[in-house]
């Protein structure tokens, strides 16, 4: 790769995105920025009529006074302008022809740099200084080099007050003038709450610029000095790997003026999942990385499903992210090969009962996206033996049928069908399995499609008696599944539903019925009679989008977590299966294909191009108002699989040929 040659770089016009410059404030100016995996983010904040920088901000303790909070000027008065980037944030100022700017981006994790600079646009020399000052917790200097400050400490074991508990700004001692370096001194002030520090004066001739560095860590240590050309090179690659992010997920839109609108709202949905899914990053120490549902609320460690449906959507953009993610979630496995509901920020798992069995499906397509052969062989054996875990530990009669032990294993925590009108636990005591009282479509449709794919993971890797074996056991739980979970007649006919034990039907049609088209369960017919119940207005056709149960139950409540409200995950799965039922040919073909597209088109009408609400957990099924926490991932990571549909060779790698330095 040729040596950069300037200070930032554009992606060309060939590239449908453009430049992360073209994106400024996609999730408005005041959201908190976490990128390389750091616990620790930045946000500007008002500061009179001026604007600051809060941070290095531990997730743990956004709010927390004690977090510092500076403040970048060119040594002059007037206001600093803040603007949020991918990857960045930017704060910019003018006065009397003197330019001034101060540009934040992760190095890494525990290593922050902001870049100064001052351009003269003026016709004279200009005389100027940088100027930081801040305010924080516990201050203290070191004359001329750096400024250290405390944070609040965490009560996770492996965040030690001793390594996280307080953090420094290192002042580098050289500016770059006229493309050579100059020595820059600071003069430093502090006091136990405030600090100061001001840069010697520096000559600037006309239309020249001066550049200088800082770094901010939230970590006891800093690295060692690193000089200026390396510093000028990791701030041009920061930039340079969040043009590799949106290349690798720019839409393909078509041409057609009428589209343009459309493309709009899609690529700000696309840019705007990118940014949540890399603001949930987090490092976990001596363990792979993984992302968090959210950084507000679920800060407290990684889920396995939505670990699952995440490394779906990133894989088209960060592929190593997609696996260590899994790679993070089975470490925590036990001996029965379970994984856990959930791993902690320590890499321990915990947690309710565990979630359903997706990481089949997780791997299968992390592998089609990278051909990484090894990765696929390094996970065959931890999905078959979690697999394996259902049936010994989730078949409570025998049947050949698995049952949730919870609301909370099925990820659905309060659905309808967990209350306590309609569920209730059963024990074998031979077995010593406890589970609820009926079979699950959700889960057994999940098991059934696991055991395509490990078929043909088993193929892949020439494990022909396993390929074999798992497509046998495929078909003979087909027919099962058709005849046990479809309701042919009666009130909640034309619908795949949760069964009792004794063969009756639960009196509840929701999106658990959904699995049965995106695992393919379902025969055509079925399939067929069951887009006509979705497509019904009174049921499941909102303006929105597909409630998580019927509009007809009597317990439906469009703000009640998974008692109505709109998940993106489960309308995805609804729409998987109906395009997969599209494509074979039949009468009922345009009724899926045109099902399918109507879901699509409702969820992106739904988001606005230019609006920078962020991305929550679930939305009001007809009206599309965001509901639960905002910044969610597996809505993120849902979003960027439709953006990601006729897009599927993407690379994570901006060529540098593709790019324009300026």
């Amino acid at each position: 790769m040729a040596a950069p040659r300037a200070c930032c770089l554009l992606l060309s016009y060939r590239l449908v995105f453009g430049s992360v410059f073209d994106w400024p404030d996609v999730l408005g100016v005041s959201t908190w920025l976490f990128d390389q995996g750091s616990t620790f983010g930045y946000r500007p904040e008002p500061l009179g009529e001026s604007t600051a920088l809060r941070g290095p901000a531990p997730d743990w303790s956004l709010g927390d006074s004690r977090v510092p909070l500076m403040h970048f000027q060119g040594h002059w008065a007037n206001p600093v302008n803040a603007t949020s980037y991918p990857g960045s944030i930017l704060f910019a100022s003018e006065s009397e022809g003197l330019r001034f700017r101060a540009h934040l981006i992760f190095d890494s994790a525990n290593l922050s740099l902001v870049k100064l600079t001052l351009e003269n646009s003026g016709k004279q020399t200009a005389h100027g200084q940088f100027s930081i000052g801040g305010s924080g917790a516990n201050i203290s200097a070191q004359p001329g080099e750096e400024i250290n400050f405390g944070l609040p400490n965490s009560s996770m074991p492996c965040f030690a007050p001793s390594l996280y508990g307080r953090g420094r700004l290192v002042l580098i001692q050289s500016v770059l003038l006229k493309d050579e370096l100059q020595p820059l001194s600071w003069n430093v002030t502090d006091s136990k709450e405030h600090f100061e520090a001001t840069s010697l004066q520096i000559d600037i001739s006309p239309a020249a610029m001066a550049t200088a560095f800082i770094l901010v860590t939230p970590v006891a240590s800093v690295p060692d000095r690193m000089d200026f050309r390396d510093l000028s090179d990791r701030f041009r690659r920061s930039i340079w790997r969040w043009e590799g992010y949106l290349q690798a997920v720019k839409a393909q839109l078509p041409a057609r003026k009428s589209q343009l609108d459309k493309d709009a709202i899609v690529a700000w949905s696309a840019v705007k999942s990118v940014m949540t899914l890399l603001g949930n990053w987090r490092t976990v120490p001596g363990l792979p990385s993984g992302v968090l549902p959210s950084y507000i609320g679920y800060e407290g460690g990684f889920w396995s499903w939505d670990t699952y449906k995440q490394a779906v959507g990133m894989v088209h953009f960060a592929p190593d992210l997609a696996k260590d993610q899994l790679r993070l979630l089975v470490s925590a496995r036990d001996a029965t090969g379970h994984i856990p509901d959930k791993v902690d920020r320590c890499g321990h798992g915990g947690g309710c009962s565990g979630k359903p069995p997706l990481l089949g499906w997780a791997v299968w397509t992390v592998f089609q996206q990278t051909q990484d052969l090894a990765f696929l062989h390094e996970m065959y054996s931890i999905v078959s033996n979690f697999h394996h875990f259902w049936y010994k530990h989730r078949d409570v009669t025998g049947a050949g049928l698995c049952s949730w032990t919870e609301g909370m294993e099925s990820g659905m925590d309060d659905g309808v069908r967990f209350q306590p009108e309609f569920a209730r636990s059963v024990a074998n005591t031979t077995s010593h399995v406890t589970t609820l009282d009926f079979w699950s479509v959700d889960l057994n449709s999940y098991l059934f499609k696991e055991k395509k794919l490990l078929s043909q993971m088993a193929a892949l890797l020439a494990y022909s008696d396993d390929a074999r074996e798992w497509e046998q056991d495929a078909e003979a739980l087909l027919p099962k599944l058709q005849n046990t979970f479809f309701v042919p007649d009666g009130d909640r006919a034309g619908f795949f539903s949760d069964v009792y034990f004794n063969g009756s039907a639960l009196p509840i049609k929701g999106c658990e019925g959904f699995a049965a088209l995106f695992s393919g369960v379902a025969t055509y017919s079925q399939a067929l009679r069951m887009a006509n119940t979705l497509w019904d207005s009174n049921q499941f056709f909102l303006n929105f989008s597909l409630p998580t149960v019927s509009k007809n139950n009597r317990f439906f409540n469009a703000q009640g977590y998974w008692k109505g409200p709109t998940w993106i995950d489960q309308t995805w799965f609804a729409y998987t299966g109906l395009r997969s039922f599209a494509r074979i040919k039949g009468n009922g073909s345009s009724v899926f294909a045109g099902l399918a597209s109507e879901l699509k088109q409702r969820i992106f009408r739904g988001f606005v191009s230019n609006d920078t609400t962020p991305l929550h957990e679930h939305y009001h099924p007809e009206t599309g108002a965001p509901q639960g926490v905002p910044h969610f991932s597996w809505t993120a990571a849902h979003l960027l699989m439709w953006v990601d549909e006729g897009n599927k060779t993407s690379s994570a790698l901006v060529n540098e040929d593709d790019v324009t330095w300026i």
